[in-house]
Order: structure tokens, then C-alpha cells, then sequence
């Protein structure tokens, strides 16, 4: 089968990729985020994995051996009813060559008055299709999907095996789904398909949130003291997040881009809870680095004693650093990869564009090029975090024109890779 008749099928046929997301959109997913609501979803694309005739299984990230006691697990995260899908298509050869990842959570639907439509109902308007995973990260199961059907139905035989990676707990810093996935199915090649703006990402930035806590030495009826120790907290954070900016400035990837501005990112301030914990407080914040975790964490305990210091004289008990997520390892494929050359060779014939090889912050590629593949990177067609209607957003959504282009593309590259 040729790439040109394969994208012919594939703007023929988009309907049947629309549906497809449509469906996966049907099916609430959300991460809550201590415990995750994926079962139902996983366990549809495991049956229509079966109905193509692929070898699919459906499993837990903790039935993998000692996953729970491995250095990168995040404690504190409920999988004891959350799974992955990992579908094969079968080649000449029965080695895995290929994985297409993406993950099945989405965040939380949030405040439903904000969203102009049901965010569970996935409909089509004004060319978009609208609902929550629309773009983050529904398309991408979608597009991998979509693609193994037309290659199942055309008798495509491909040279090595074509992986499915569907996984779980990816929102709010879990990544316990992608980590099974590669450490569980190896394969040289891994393609993750949650990213943004069609940009292919060969870099991850470290980091990860942190929470400050700290809170009064007296019974307190009054928020006031709490509050008066923010400002003190956030200088230190602010002189830790000065040596992330400094680095990642000077970082070949990073030099000349807006992620070194970005560095720090306050998550929550908070003096008291609602009337109750007068005397309690946090500094929660993101932070990028390039930077080792025991870097970090040796960082981290100087800064923390400093705040002690500070904080003693004023009758607050600084309590320390606590993550809010795992950390992310700082990890990067180089840009001029062969893979990557690949990739933009499929985007050029496909589509006549091609995407920008960037850096990304935060992403599931931390866990994907440490555990699976030192070439993989990231192609997504999602919208931006900062976007209307973009990742995470209320209305969420995903233009039904650049859904078919991607998809394209990424069709095209399983003809080279495994053709």
C-alpha cells in the first residue's frame, strides 16, 4: 500500500475518524487525580482492538513486577483500577518495531456553567469537534486507531510489529501508564501523540510542582499572621526559580525560546482554608529545569533551611518542600535524529507542511525516552494550554481539518518506518 492511497482513504473516510473520537469522547475518563476513572475507556478500545483482529491486552500498570517499588513511581496515586491497552499489528517479522502512544485520561470536566456543551457529548460544530479530551489526548487514540483500521482492511502487512500504546494516569504529573507501556512492550521506535500545535518535541524539560508548607506555632483565629509569610516564601522560591531561569538560558534547546521566562509558574497561594487551618499555609508552583533530581533535592534543602531561618522569628514552623507531582527527568533525543527526519519527510509528503522541532515542559517524554526509547519524540495536533478552547480548557476542542492532516501524516510515517 503507497502513502498517496492511503491518505486518499483517510480524507474519504474521515467521518469514520471522527466518530471514532466521538465515541472515545462519550466515554468520561477523568483523572480526579488520586484515583482515575479510565476502565470503561480502556476497556472499549480493547474490544474494538479484538474486533480488527489485533493481539490487544488490557492490564493494570501494577501488575508489572515491582512497578510499585520502582525509583519513578509517584506514591500516592490509586491504579488499582485504572489500565493500559497495548494492541499489535502483527508484521513479517513478530518483533516490535513501532509504538503510537497516547493516553485515555483527561483532566477533570470542571465547572460544567463554563462549557457551551455536554463536555462528555463530543459533538461537531463550525468544523471543530468539541469535548473534553477533544485535543488532550482523544484525537491521538483516534488517529491510531482510524489508521489500523484502513491498514487491517487494505491486507497491509507490515515488515515488524505496529504498537498501540494506550495508557492511563497521565494528568496532574502521574505518567504511571506511559512508564508500564514502554517497560512492558519495548520497541526502538515510540512516536507519543500527546503534544501541541503540531510540533514535534525531542526534548523534555525537568521539574515538576512543589508545595511549600508552613503554618503558625500558636492556635491562630485570624489568617492574617499565615498571610503576612507569603511574601517571605515566594522570594525564596522566586531566588530558586532565578537559578532555573539561568540555566535553561543557557541550555542549547532552551537558549532564545520563552521557557526560561517561564520557569516558575505559580499553581495556588493559600493563607487558611476556607475558615478552617487559619494557621496554615502553601506556596504551590511548577518549576522547569535541566537539572538532575539529587541536584534538585540538594537545592531544595538549602532553601528550605534558609526559610526556616526567616520564618522562626515570626512564630511560623516552615515545614518544607513537598512535591505535588513525580519529577521530571530532563531527557532529549538530538533534533537532526534520523526518526525525526522521518517524521518530517511523512508531514512534507502528506501535507506540504513542516512542523517546528522544539523542546516541550513537563511531558510524558520524561518517563517514554528513559524506560522506552532514547530515540523517541513527541507529534501532537492539540491545542495549547493557553489557547480558547485548548487543552484543559472548558470547551475543549480540535479542528476537524488539522485532525485529517495529522492523521495523515502520522499514516504516512507507519508506510516508511514499517512499509
Amino acid at each position: 500500500m503507497d502513502a498517496k492511497k492511503l491518505c486518499g482513504l483517510i480524507e474519504e473516510r474521515k467521518q469514520e475518524l471522527f466518530d471514532i473520537l466521538i465515541n472515545l469522547i462519550n466515554i468520561n475518563s477523568e483523572n480526579l487525580p488520586d484515583t482515575g476513572n479510565e476502565k470503561e475507556c480502556a476497556e472499549y478500545i480493547h474490544k474494538l482492538c479484538e474486533g480488527m483482529g489485533l493481539s490487544s491486552d488490557i492490564y493494570s500498570p501494577l501488575s508489572l513486577e515491582g512497578f510499585a517499588e520502582h525509583p519513578d513511581y509517584f506514591r500516592g496515586k490509586d491504579l488499582g483500577n485504572r489500565y493500559n491497552v497495548v494492541a499489535k499489528y502483527l508484521g513479517e517479522e513478530n518483533t516490535d518495531e513501532l509504538m503510537l502512544m497516547a493516553h485515555i485520561d483527561t483532566v477533570r470536566a470542571g465547572n460544567l456553567a463554563n462549557w457551551e456543551t455536554n463536555p462528555f457529548e463530543g459533538i461537531i460544530r463550525d468544523g471543530k469537534i468539541i469535548g473534553r479530551g477533544a485535543c488532550d489526548d482523544k484525537y491521538g487514540l483516534a488517529t491510531i486507531l482510524f489508521i489500523m483500521k484502513l491498514l487491517r482492511e487494505n491486507g497491509f502487512v507490515p515488515k515488524k510489529n505496529l504498537l498501540l500504546g494506550a495508557y492511563c494516569d497521565e494528568e496532574y504529573g502521574g505518567s504511571h501508564g506511559a512508564m508500564a507501556a514502554v517497560m512492558k512492550y519495548p520497541c526502538p521506535k515510540i512516536v507519543s501523540m500527546d503534544g501541541r500545535e503540531g510540533q514535534i518535541w525531542h526534548c523534555g524539560s525537568g521539574g515538576g510542582e512543589l508545595k511549600y508548607i508552613f503554618r503558625t506555632k500558636e492556635t491562630v483565629d485570624s489568617a492574617k499572621k499565615i498571610a503576612d509569610a507569603i511574601p517571605i516564601v515566594m522570594e525564596v522560591v522566586e531566588q530558586f526559580a532565578a537559578r532555573r531561569k539561568k540555566e535553561l538560558s543557557e541550555n542549547r534547546f532552551y537558549a532564545g525560546t520563552i521557557i526560561p521566562e517561564t520557569a516558575l509558574r505559580y499553581m495556588g497561594i493559600r493563607a487558611g482554608y476556607g475558615g478552617s487551618d487559619l494557621g496554615a499555609g502553601e506556596v504551590h508552583f511548577v518549576f522547569y529545569t535541566d537539572k538532575t533530581r539529587e541536584e534538585i533535592y540538594k537545592e531544595l534543602s538549602e532553601f528550605d533551611a534558609i526559610l526556616k531561618e526567616k520564618l522562626e522569628p515570626l512564630g511560623i514552623i516552615g515545614e518544607g518542600f513537598e512535591p505535588a507531582t513525580r519529577f521530571f527527568h530532563y531527557i532529549f533525543s538530538e533534533p537532526d535524529s534520523e526518526d525525526i527526519k522521518v517524521m518530517l519527510e511523512s508531514c512534507r509528503e502528506a501535507t506540504g507542511n513542516e512542523p517546528i522541532v522544539c523542546g516541550a515542559c513537563l511531558s510524558d517524554m520524561s518517563v517514554i525516552s528513559k524506560y522506552g526509547s532514547s530515540n523517541a519524540f513527541a507529534f501532537g495536533a492539540g491545542r495549547d494550554f493557553s489557547k480558547k478552547g485548548g487543552a484543559h480548557q472548558p470547551n475543549e476542542y480540535i479542528e476537524c481539518e488539522k485532525l485529517v492532516e495529522y492523521t495523515k501524516s502520522i499514516a504516512t510515517y507507519v508506510l516508511k518506518v514499517l512499509g
